[in-house]
């Protein structure tokens, strides 16, 4: 594999990519103590990644298709809206 064609392979999968970019993000200010505030930016991350699978086309979806379009945006849709109740709901560690 030529390094042209590995970049050309890597950027096709820029909706997975941009949805996992912010739930890292997420991760590094959990892990910096805010556990609220990285809670939701995890929760903002799966969330996109449900809107991006929503309205880019399977053609075009990368690794964010799994299964159908309706299955997979409403497992996130479901895992994005639980993850954000759970940051809302749940106290911080003291």
């Amino acid at each position: 594999m030529t390094p042209a064609s590995w970049f050309r392979a890597v950027f096709r999968q820029w909706p997975f990519l941009a949805a996992l970019s912010i739930v890292v993000a997420g991760v590094i200010v959990v892990a910096n103590d805010h556990f609220k505030r990285g809670t939701v930016i995890i929760a903002a991350g799966i969330c996109a990644a449900a809107f991006l699978r929503l309205v880019i086309p399977n053609s075009r979806a990368g690794l964010l298709l799994v299964r159908s379009r309706f299955l997979d945006v409403l497992t996130l849709a479901f895992l994005g809206g639980g993850t954000l109740i759970a940051a809302l709901i749940v106290p911080p560690p003291s």
